[in-house]
């Protein structure tokens, strides 16, 4: 079909379907409008409320210019100051509308005050304070944290340290709050172990290797955020050690032919967990036997890749070791480790349990002004 004989048949179905919206065209209700109204009325609370939600929890709003000085350079002074103010706010909140205890004279939420607010304190300073260096953060612990200085970041950081709350009852019946996941990776505490004892070396955190709450979790109970029947999503395709199941012993003649008796050396059974062992026979080196041949031999060759790795690896122990040199207010930063970590040990459960709440209204308070 020629173009003109094909243009000349589509006019006239052009034509009918213009005839057709026209005749068929009709005026929307009142009623009609009044929803479209109401919908796009609805749309902008949305939004504006989205946006005011999204101020009130500190996104885009920087808390670096209230403790650093006008060069940019942190401030201890004003660190500190900084943090009494929002908490003394957050104080005054509390005392609204409370009465009075006519044993003591003061306001009867002095107790719940008392209770949190050094630990918050603690908790602020930290998280402030490491907040300066991205570099720090990332040649300490490495990852793919981005590092900010605006509020919401300290609340997410708060959320993240809770998660992995849980309460460990020890062998004198006693219950202690730990974190599953110990304290040195958590971001405000991690740079505790290259900063506490630098003569000593550069490796004295918190956490003690097999000791913790990740590492027994039979001792756990299911008071914190980290619940026992987590278990089976947390340790994906293996069984941690002190759940595995006790093995009966068997006797010498029962034993197979190479000697060997089912389970470890301590009676576990632990084939689910850990699978088939691995091999151990040879011990490792960098230069194979077979290589070498008298006089011929020769260092094996290494790519690019090889020495970029470790010049990376040199780099990042020249400025772990620098660390200590030139962190301001060292001995201050420390002490509010161990304080926090104390404190949150001895911790009740309901000042963990409202942790994140009571963060996120005072970083209200102070964004509301």
């Amino acid at each position: 079909m020629s173009e003109e004989n094909k243009t000349r048949r589509e006019l006239p179905l052009k034509d009918f379907e213009a005839d057709f919206e026209k005749y068929f065209q009709y005026e929307k209700s009142p009623l009609w409008k009044k929803v479209e109204d109401y919908q796009k009325n609805l749309l902008c609370i949305q939004d504006v409320a989205d946006r005011l939600l999204g101020h009130m929890k500190g996104h885009g709003v920087s808390f670096k210019p209230e403790i650093t000085d006008e060069k940019g350079k942190f401030s201890q002074e004003k660190l500190s100051g900084f943090v009494d103010e929002l908490l003394a706010r957050w104080a005054e909140k509390q005392r609204e509308g409370t009465f009075t205890d006519l044993s003591t004279g003061e306001s009867m939420a002095e107790s719940y005050i008392r209770a949190r607010q050094e630990l918050y304190g603690s908790y602020l300073y930290l998280i402030m304070r490491c907040s300066l260096s991205q570099a720090d953060y990332d040649f300490v612990v490495g990852g793919s944290l981005k590092v900010r200085t605006d509020f919401a970041f300290l609340l997410e950081q708060a959320e993240w340290l809770m998660r992995g709350w849980c309460v460990v009852k020890e062998e004198d019946g006693s219950k202690k709050n730990q974190l599953f996941w110990g304290y040195d990776g958590k971001f405000g505490l991690h740079l505790y172990r290259v900063l506490s004892c630098p003569a000593a070396g550069h490796d004295n955190g918190f956490d003690l290797v097999g000791r913790l709450p990740v590492d027994a979790p039979s001792s756990l109970t299911d008071e914190g955020n980290v619940k026992r029947n987590q278990f089976k999503r947390i340790y994906v395709g293996r069984r941690p050690w002190s759940l595995a199941e006790k093995v009966e012993e068997t006797p010498p003649d029962e034993e197979d032919m190479t000697g060997d008796i089912c389970g470890d050396e301590d009676g576990y059974n632990t084939e689910d967990s850990y699978g088939e062992e691995d091999d151990y026979d040879m011990e490792y080196s960098p230069y194979d036997a077979d290589d070498y041949d008298g006089d011929d031999w020769e260092r094996p060759e290494y790519d690019d890749g090889w020495y970029e790795e470790r010049e990376r690896q040199a780099e990042k122990q020249l400025y772990i070791e620098n660390l200590p040199l030139y962190f301001e207010h060292k001995d201050e930063y420390v002490e509010k480790c161990r304080r926090f970590v104390e404190l949150f040990q001895q911790a009740g459960q309901d000042v963990l349990r409202e942790f994140c709440r009571d963060l996120e209204e005072i970083v209200a308070l102070y964004l509301a002004e």
